[in-house]
């Protein structure tokens, strides 16, 4: 078992970066355990403690996780294009890069599993709380009119 310690600021600056990080870290390793202490600084922070190993193919986890584009039908296929083209201009409204908002594998990973509300995005690997809070309802419209 490995560990690994992330830093998430709680400032508008750095938080939504910081928690890019933490969420592309949880989707390539299969975590075993977690632990977090809000840390009061300059620039208060999350100290977030992570225990986990290296994901392997049958790994136990129930939580949906699609890596390659080749993973999706046709009709999954044009749903991951709207989930880009809708991240694309959220990033432009937010003035984030696309990345920020979501990695292309949770999109693809969204596409296959098609979500139908807010408890199915859970399902999905490397979504976090925040992200489902801040933008599932946005996923779930896109979702309904693709």
């Amino acid at each position: 078992m490995k560990v690994k310690v992330l830093k998430i600021r709680v400032s508008d600056k750095f938080q939504n970066m910081d928690e890019a990080v933490v969420n592309d870290f949880l989707s390539r390793f299969e975590i075993v355990n977690m632990n977090s202490k809000l840390v009061q600084d300059e620039i208060n922070y999350w100290s977030v403690l992570i225990y986990y190993q290296e994901k392997s193919k049958q790994s136990g986890s129930s939580k949906m996780n699609i890596s390659s584009e080749e993973d999706l039908s046709d009709e999954e296929k044009i749903i991951y294009n709207k989930l880009k083209d809708w991240r694309y201009e959220k990033s432009k409204e937010l003035n984030h890069p696309p990345y920020i908002i979501f990695h292309n594998t949770h999109l693809m990973s969204i596409a296959k599993f098609k979500p139908c509300n807010l408890q199915d995005l859970e399902q999905i690997s490397g979504l976090g709380e925040s992200k489902i809070k801040r933008y599932g309802i946005e996923i779930i419209e896109v979702l309904e009119n693709a």
